[in-house]
């Protein structure tokens, strides 16, 4: 369009006026955001103004090899900083580092505030899930639940007849256990078997993860007009939202009849929402949001770590024989209990091992900076910056683990129990050399519910089947950033055990 023609459309359409004048006072702040929080520490990439951008692209595309030669590089100075499309990520990799970060109040280094710009929750969760941060410790508790529903979630999509084997896709069987499980626990029977509802929550959280990747970018502003226009969130979120109502509508019925502690109450997420709930809290959609955001939580994380569980346990046949033998000696001497499998050391050392070398990302331990910050270094953080710690760098990392640091060790956490400190190579232990979840206070909390679930899925898994992969290769993921992403594509193959 020349510029005589953009001008007289102007004339006649003042909107034009107003949308490409809000364009351009965006990208000014974006680019002024993105140059104001300089932080003077090495750079992995391009650092000029506009070739930072081609390093953001690399690091979206390959961002794997861009830590991993970050790792090398920079191991000694112990921080690096890189480009996403949105903003410079600092990264620490020296343990002294990672200490002070540990140390940090909240309102210096904020977690909540790094997973709420990461996130978008604003535009994409909503505004109250941030105010008001729920924790929930006896869902844990509800284990016959949880144990039920793996049970019968699994063999409602396992079904070989004699030795025959079949074939699933990974992810996607995964997936549907894992929301299963959650939402027996959040939401409870018949809704959590729901398949539609179950496949709303999974659209759900690849719909906010787009949409966050999406509003980033661009300055406040313009956020809510693009979340609303270019992101899937809103039409997810109310299409779910819509299949919630009458089951709390149904409930707040009988609260007001029975009073709040009715006979046959449900004891899932849902009632402790209820009963906890104050003010706009307690308003039907808000508390449908309430679940979604637990979905959103609770299922891709978990679902990504257990397929790679999955894909190990399939290509490793080594590792069934033990494995099968601890699981039924404990569950024949205690039952299915949490305190029975707390005692698979086998089990729970093979799922951290995995989930050290393919965690749900490379980075962790998010922070935001909510006030200007200085490392024991010396290092200057200035206010708003994002800050994240290398967790494969020190996964992998051989004056650590030895010089098969980089290899797949299944019992590798369960030899170091035995040669001392039982508590801290637990796979829901967090420290220095291990981060999968976290580090500090904000660690994961619910990193005890999703370990639960994948030692309950791979102990029935390995009880009832045969499994092996498709071809003699362990399927590799791949990498958005740092995310670490099972191959969507790959098969298992399962028959009966024989």
């Amino acid at each position: 369009m020349e510029l005589n023609q953009l001008l007289n459309a102007i004339q006649y359409h003042p909107w034009i006026f107003v949308v490409v004048s809000l364009a351009t006072f965006g990208a000014i702040k974006a680019y002024v955001r993105r140059w104001r929080q300089w932080v003077d520490v090495p750079v992995m990439g391009p650092s000029g103004v506009f070739s930072s951008y081609s390093g953001a692209l690399r690091f979206l595309k390959h961002g794997d090899k861009v830590l991993e030669e970050a790792y090398m590089r920079y191991r000694k100075r112990g921080i690096f900083k890189v480009a996403d499309l949105a903003r410079w990520i600092v990264v620490i990799i020296s343990p002294e580092l990672l200490e002070d970060l540990k140390r940090a109040q909240d309102d210096h280094l904020s977690f909540s505030e790094g997973v709420a710009e990461f996130v978008q929750v604003d535009w994409t969760l909503g505004p109250n899930v941030h105010k008001n941060d729920y924790h929930v410790p006896f869902l844990t508790a509800m284990y016959p639940e949880i144990h039920d529903e793996i049970c019968s979630a699994i063999s409602d999509q396992i079904t070989p007849q004699g030795e025959e084997w079949i074939s699933i896709n990974a992810i996607g069987f995964v997936s549907q256990v894992v929301a299963r499980a959650n939402n027996r626990t959040f939401v409870g029977l018949p809704l959590c078997r729901d398949p539609e509802f179950l496949e709303l929550n999974l659209r759900y959280t690849m719909d906010v993860v787009i949409g966050a990747e999406i509003c980033r970018p661009f300055p406040v502003i313009l956020k809510g007009i693009v979340a609303r226009l270019f992101t899937p969130v809103a039409a997810a979120t109310k299409k779910a939202t819509k299949k919630l109502q009458p089951l709390i509508r149904s409930r707040y019925s009988l609260l007001r009849t029975h009073g709040k502690d009715y006979e046959d109450k449900p004891l899932d997420f849902l009632s402790f929402l209820m009963d906890e709930a104050v003010g706009i809290e307690k308003d039907p959609e808000e508390l449908s949001r309430r679940i979604l955001v637990m979905n959103f939580a609770a299922n891709s994380t978990t679902s990504m770590s257990f397929t790679h569980v999955l894909f190990f346990i399939a290509g490793m046949p080594e590792y069934v024989a033990p494995l099968r033998e601890e699981v039924e000696g404990v569950i024949a001497a205690e039952g299915w209990t949490r305190t029975a499998l707390s005692k698979c050391h086998k089990l729970d050392s093979f799922i951290k091992e995995t989930m050290r070398l393919r965690g749900a990302g490379k980075l962790s331990t998010l922070r935001m900076a909510v006030k200007d910050f200085t490392f024991s270094d010396g290092t200057f953080i200035p206010k708003g910056t994002i800050i994240q710690g290398l967790a494969s760098g020190r996964h992998e990392d051989p004056e650590i683990y030895g010089e098969s640091a980089a290899e797949f060790d299944g019992f590798r956490f369960d030899n170091l129990r035995n040669a001392g400190d039982v508590t801290k190579h637990q796979a829901v232990s967090v420290g220095l050399d291990y981060l999968a979840f976290g580090l500090g206070k904000p660690a994961c909390p619910g990193r005890f519910f999703a370990v639960l679930v994948m030692k309950t899925m791979l102990a029935h898994i390995l009880l009832h089947y045969d499994v092996k992969n498709t071809s003699d290769k362990i399927p590799l993921p791949s990498y958005m950033n740092a995310s670490c992403i099972p191959d969507s594509s790959a098969n298992v193959m399962f028959r009966k055990r024989q």
